[in-house]
């Protein structure tokens, strides 16, 4: 980039080096010079000033002086979008642990705010009736996916965690009820739009997206979308915001399956309990000291 050709100066003479500085102390100023003016206000010459210009890879001055414009605004677009952001280069530990609840809780709010209690009662509607749940998931999503069917494990429901298509477990329990969730942070990554595609035109299975705003391509394949908000940050930030919103979503069928079934997981909740020592692992010695 020239901007950062100037300030490396590399290959500069001394003459050349004060054009450059000049240039970065003066950027709202410089596009508007002539090489004449450039050259009088870093006392210099005219001549030094194209010797630089041809330095940093261009033809000559009025290049330079059109590619410093582009270089100068998207500089200025970066810097307010940076400046938007939650977290900097100055935040302390302070700020940071009073930021992040402020995240979780706006992507909440924005997700709760943008549910079509509809849409969500139709869900909720297969859920109830489902005979087992598949949620898919790529990178990040995957481990979303794999948390989810933990919790819905727990409430004996069968709930496997996949990544990719398989066609043969696919055909083999085709006549089982299936509602199946697809976890897209941005609404638009291929390897759910294809496995949305494969579900909906081979399988039976319900199949509900729950993605961010760009899905108007996964759409086609979905029984339902359950859009979440998804906030475009040069920080990664965009992760936690999607993160917290999918996670909100995957609990709320979670508890609505719980809610249906809260007496049988009541009793099996007391039944684990009466073998707690064997999930804690527990010595003969152990034993022993309770006896």
């Amino acid at each position: 980039m020239l901007l950062e050709k100037l300030k490396e100066e590399e290959n500069f003479t001394n003459h050349e080096k004060e054009v450059a500085r000049y240039i970065l102390d003066h950027l709202d100023k410089v596009p508007g010079m002539s090489s004449g003016e450039l050259a009088r206000a870093s006392f210099t010459s005219k001549a030094t000033v194209v010797r630089l210009s041809q330095k940093a890879g261009l033809s000559g001055y009025q290049e330079f002086r059109l590619k410093l414009v582009e270089e100068v605004n998207q500089k200025n677009r970066l810097s307010q979008m940076l400046a938007e952001e939650p977290i900097h280069g100055q935040s302390t530990y302070h700020d940071i642990i009073n930021t992040l609840p402020a995240l979780y809780d706006k992507a909440v709010t924005n997700t709760r705010l943008a549910l079509d209690k509809n849409s969500m009662n139709r869900i909720n509607n297969v859920l109830q009736s489902a005979e087992c749940i598949d949620i898919y998931g790529t990178g990040i999503s995957y481990i979303l996916a794999q948390s989810a069917a933990f919790k819905f494990a727990t409430l004996g429901m069968e709930c496997s965690a996949y990544e990719s298509i398989n066609g043969h477990y696919l055909a083999a329990r085709k006549n089982k009820k299936t509602l199946t969730f697809l976890i897209t942070f941005t609404g638009a990554n291929r390897t759910m739009i294809r496995t949305a595609k494969y579900l909906r035109e081979a399988t039976n299975n319900y199949v509900v997206g729950i993605a961010g705003p760009h899905n108007q391509v996964i759409r086609r394949w979905c029984h339902e979308i359950v859009e979440i908000p998804n906030r475009d940050s040069l920080l990664s930030l965009d992760v936690i915001s999607s993160f917290s919103a999918v996670t909100y979503v995957l609990d709320i069928f979670f508890s609505l399956l719980l809610s249906k079934r809260y007496d049988e997981h009541a009793k099996s909740s007391l039944e684990m309990l009466l073998h707690i020592g064997l999930l804690l692992n527990k010595t003969d010695a152990d034993w022993d000291k309770e006896e």
